[in-house]
């Protein structure tokens, strides 16, 4: 039994440890400015507020943390009671922190996390960040003794973060976290920056509480650096001094804690008395109450005397672990207060409580659905009377909006078809005025020179008579070009109607020519006309007489001087094929792109109209290169078999 109880030490270290610093999470609020035991006491009796007087017995319940964890218990029992029956959240909380801790302080990190779960949720609801980072830091501790670091460091990174925002006034959680920073990150040399900065941060605030007990460990933490740079007499030295201020201001907790941390020293290489600082604080830790956190000095010290053969010695401290090992604090009835029964009697509690709230609430809604089962009926029938009118309504919006949807459709048609007519309209209009402007200017303006100089007799007889011949021929061709247009005209109208008959090519590609021929005999073409005599087309007479006019003068402008203008015809099945080609002399492509803008060249408009008489008789045409400066002029025509 006694050998197996000496490993428990090692178990214990860490726990130690993590205890002592919840301890200063959970008793700071007790003592950093509270008053004492008495005047608590005191204020105890004075109290008729419920609410205050729950207040008063939390506070006595952190304080008796340092005194004695059994009443700290009851003190927390007593305030959860009375705060749960006010629904003083508040209150609740601060019991519910209290009892996870002493949970804690016997080593039971299970229970003590339950209890602090309870706490953190009321005081989330509470929205109060200062306890919050303080439950946040004590269930950090509990994953860390529990063996789950993932979980540990979640909780008091949460914690840090929202400690280091607190106002000033309710900073010293903030010191504590500082503190526990230290403590993590100790031992690290990467982060001992950030552990230096974190201990004069930590003491910066604790200066503004006289009564914290977190000033100790800030001054263990600097002896600590004396010892580790070879000054361990200084460092022991420091150590006692700070352990007999504490015990001067009733804190044999402390005390104990500083005691213990001489231990350290020894690995690094300064002898001490372990066995007397160990003496020391196993008795400190009976004063206080806490020896299962000081196990390890117990079995310390009993391994020391056994080695030296100190049969009285061996005799004392068996006989301690003994009595610790046969008491234990879970067993019924060891102790003044059972812990783990009262923790099951609460939960059975909870359990029956929930049960019964439940059943009430399956009551209560069995009672609601039989006070509104009578509206049912009557609200499914308002609502099928509401979804059939709701329904014809659609239906009848529907309908009308197909009726709308089609007479809109009729009239964005008929605009169509009229924008169409405009569209043709106005063109019909620009290419009027176009062919009046071109086609009337140079025969009136001869006719007009001619004029000026007959009246001011500026030339014999035969060159007037000469000219008066000209003039004849200009005003035939001026009324040559008006009946075309006057014929462009007529076909363009709506009322036309294009009635298609037997035409023979060859006659009327000669026709057209003869209106040509001055320019033709001028320009010293060569026309030749390969049409077979034979071939006939289906066409308006007139439409295909205006169509090879209108190709000849373009093939004509745009041929060169002594050049051979070619006129042939071929057939494909019942297609007759006629093309004119001129010998442009070269940039062909020029002039086949300015062909298509009918506005601005007089010739590109006279292949528009001819495009157009095509299209009235259902035939194809086009303008092409060939050679790089040849101009071809080419149109299809259904034929007339022989």
């Amino acid at each position: 039994m006694i050998k197996t109880f000496s490993h428990i030490r090692y178990k214990h270290i860490t726990t130690a440890f993590c205890a002592v610093v919840m301890f200063l999470c959970l008793a700071e609020k007790g003592m950093a400015q509270s008053p004492q035991l008495p005047e608590l006491q005191q204020e105890l009796t004075q109290q008729h507020d419920s609410t205050r007087y729950a207040d008063v017995m939390g506070k006595m319940g952190a304080l008796y943390l340092m005194i004695n964890i059994d009443s700290s218990f009851w003190y927390a029992i007593k305030e959860e009671e009375l705060a749960a029956r006010l629904q003083y959240k508040a209150g609740m909380a601060d019991a519910y922190d209290v009892m996870s801790f002493c949970y804690a302080l016997k080593t039971d990190f299970s229970i003590a996390n339950v209890y602090a779960y309870k706490a953190l949720q009321l005081h989330k609801a509470l929205s109060d960040s200062a306890r919050i980072s303080k439950t946040l830091s004590n269930i950090y501790l509990y994953y860390r003794n529990l063996g789950r670091p993932v979980e540990a460091n979640n909780y008091f990174n949460e914690a840090f973060y929202m400690a280091a925002r607190l106002p000033p006034s309710q900073d010293s959680m903030y010191s504590i976290l500082l503190v526990n920073y230290a403590m993590r990150f100790y031992k690290d040399s990467i982060h001992r920056d950030s552990v230096q900065w974190a201990l004069k941060k930590a003491r910066h605030i604790s200066e503004k509480y006289p009564r914290s007990r977190l000033i100790f460990y800030i001054d263990a933490y600097a002896a600590d650096e004396l010892a580790k740079h070879g000054h361990g007499k200084e460092a022991e030295a420091k150590i006692n001094m700070l352990a007999d201020n504490a015990l001067k201001r009733g804190l044999p907790y402390v005390a104990m804690d500083m005691y213990n941390r001489l231990e350290a020293y020894l690995q690094q290489g300064y002898f001490i008395d372990s066995t007397r600082y160990r003496a020391l604080s196993y008795e400190l830790a009976k004063k206080a109450g806490c020896i299962e956190l000081n196990l390890s000095t117990l079995a310390g010290l009993y391994d020391y005397y056994s080695q030296k053969k100190d049969l009285s010695k061996i005799s004392y401290y068996s006989n301690e672990i003994m009595r610790l090992a046969a008491q234990s604090r879970y067993q019924q009835g060891s102790g003044p207060i059972n812990y783990i029964n009262y923790f099951l009697k609460e939960r059975a509690l909870q359990q029956i409580t929930q049960r019964n709230f439940d059943q009430q609430q399956k009551l209560e809604k069995e009672r609601v659905i039989r006070r509104h089962n009578k509206f049912i009926m009557a609200g499914i029938f308002t609502i099928v009377i509401l979804l059939i009118a709701l329904v014809f309504s659609r239906y009848r919006q529907y309908i009308t909006s197909q009726q709308q949807e089609a007479l809109l459709s009729k009239k964005y048609k008929d605009i169509s078809l009229k924008n169409v007519t405009l569209r043709a309209n106005d063109e019909f209009k620009n290419k009027l005025i176009a062919i009046i402007a071109n086609d009337f200017r140079a025969p009136l303006q001869y006719i007009v020179e001619v004029a000026v100089h007959l009246k001011n007799n500026e030339m014999d007889q035969a060159v007037v008579a000469g000219l008066l011949k000209e003039i004849a021929g200009a005003s035939g061709r001026t009324l040559t070009v008006f009946d075309n247009i006057l014929k462009w005209i007529r076909l363009q109208l709506s009322g036309f109607v294009y009635r298609p008959a037997p035409c023979q090519l060859q006659n009327a590609m000669q026709t057209a020519l003869q209106p040509l021929q001055p320019v033709i005999v001028q320009k010293k073409l060569e026309v030749v006309n390969k049409i077979p005599p034979d071939v006939e087309v289906s066409a308006d007479v007139e439409m295909l007489r205006l169509v090879n006019l209108q190709l000849l003068q373009v093939a004509v402008n745009y041929a060169v001087g002594s050049s051979l203008l070619a006129i042939i015809s071929w057939k494909e099945n019942t297609t007759v094929y006629v093309q004119v080609i001129a010998d442009t002399g070269g940039e062909v492509s020029a002039i086949v792109k300015s062909l298509s803008d009918w506005q601005q060249d007089m010739y590109a408009l006279g292949y528009a109209i001819a495009r157009d008489f095509i299209d009235k008789m259902n035939g194809e045409i086009s303008v092409g290169e060939s050679e790089g400066r040849y101009l071809t002029l080419t149109y299809t025509l259904k034929v007339i078999s022989s």
